[in-house]
């Protein structure tokens, strides 16, 4: 389904639906919205995405970069298995906080 970004409250994402090579470019269009006011950290929960590939993760590293360049950490939670095994295999995991 479509990509789907809504701020649940101060610090809180969700992003839900469609995250890959269809998505991204649009995905990346919305990063500062995502970002902002959201203090020193946000948690982006991402357990509903559907669909991941290599394109998924260059959204989210590129999230992360933005945000260290404002000086705000992201937290990815609920990781899918198949983006988990995707950063792995790439050594993204620690760029992603993913343990």
């Amino acid at each position: 389904g479509a990509r789907r970004i809504e701020r649940i409250d101060v610090g809180h994402v969700r992003v839900a639906g469609g995250l890959g090579f269809a998505e991204a470019e649009d995905a990346l269009s919305v990063s500062g919205d995502l970002l902002d006011g959201h203090g020193r950290e946000v948690a982006v929960d991402i357990a509903g995405l559907e669909q991941v590939d290599s394109a998924t993760l260059a959204v989210l590293l590129a999230w992360v970069a933005r945000a260290k360049k404002r000086g705000v950490a992201v937290r990815f939670t609920g990781v899918p298995a198949g983006l988990r095994a995707l950063a792995h295999l790439c050594d993204a995991d620690p760029l992603l906080g993913i343990t």
